[in-house]
């Protein structure tokens, strides 16, 4: 049966799953690193509507040619997370400061060795935001009352020159960083020293910082060593109308999934597929391409 792909995203540390849609019905198809996965693109990409109080509306219009058009992506009123600096509420109702209330912390996350950002999320999606996005280590640096403190001290950091937004396109070439947890943890502490000064002049966000800031490391969560002890050549896949993967979950990433075929391993970006239709049925372990493979990452 094919489904209009709504989106992917981590259930808990050890399960993931993508969101989709058939018809006016919405379902969820829940998976874990060991399982089987068949992915054939059946169509282009069209809006695949909208998410807000846990409840699915299809696109009006049938925007073709868009993951999610303005009309849609309006109905969420998200922009509070992407958009909100923290100090400017004027565009921003009561009900979308009520979206950012309670305990938040705010830390760094480092992708590769150059590619690090700052990021806030609210308390209780601690573990689970760091492990969706898809970072390496991570270094909690502070922890506020509610959203507006943390944001501000994600602004400030900001303007230091520190990103708070790397591209799917820059996260697909930093699957498999070649750094070391020691290495990871001194550049993030190091990071943390240049930048905090820029909160001097505001006291009280200066008491959120940790005094121990905690420093993670996310390569077992995201199951690594399978891939580590592995010898088969790993290719980033982006599949295209009429194409598909199928063989087995060897490790994930993020919005990146790692399967193994019987003679190569393929990295697939789940945020690539949304909008398309797809075909989930069980296919024989292996790749249909509508050409040759081009790119190879290691």
């Amino acid at each position: 049966m094919q489904v209009h792909l709504f989106d992917f995203r981590w259930i808990n540390p050890h399960q993931f799953e993508f969101q989709a849609s058939v018809g006016q019905k919405f379902a969820r198809k829940k998976l874990q690193i060991g399982d089987k996965l068949s992915i054939e693109v059946k169509s282009e990409v069209s809006c695949c509507g909208s998410m807000k109080d846990d409840i699915w509306k299809p696109c009006p219009h049938h925007i073709l040619g868009r993951k999610k058009c303005e009309m849609c992506r309006n109905r969420e009123s998200n922009f509070v997370f992407t958009a909100f600096d923290g100090f400017n509420t004027d565009n921003y109702t009561p009900e979308d400061l009520a979206q950012i209330q309670g305990p938040h912390v705010v830390y760094l996350a480092l992708f590769d060795k150059k590619t690090i950002k700052v990021g806030v999320s609210k308390l209780d999606r601690k573990e689970l935001r760091q492990i969706e996005q898809g970072s390496h280590f991570t270094l909690y640096i502070a922890q506020t009352s509610d959203g507006i403190k943390a944001r501000q001290i994600e602004t400030l950091i900001r303007k230091t020159g520190l990103a708070d937004k790397i591209l799917l396109k820059a996260k697909k070439e930093l699957i498999f960083p070649e750094i070391t947890e020691e290495e990871g943890r001194e550049i993030l502490i190091n990071e943390l020293n240049t930048r905090q000064n820029c909160l001097d002049k505001y006291p009280t966000l200066k008491t959120c910082l940790l005094t121990n800031p905690e420093f993670v490391n996310w390569e077992n969560i995201y199951h690594f060593p399978n891939f580590y002890k592995n010898n088969k050549s790993l290719h980033d896949l982006k599949l295209d109308n009429e194409e598909y993967l199928s063989g087995t979950i060897l490790c994930a990433k993020g919005p990146f999934l790692i399967i193994e075929t019987p003679d190569e391993i393929f990295s697939i970006a789940t945020k690539d597929l949304i909008g398309c239709q797809i075909e989930f049925e069980e296919r024989p372990a292996g790749i249909k391409l509508n050409q040759s493979i081009q790119h190879t990452l290691f």
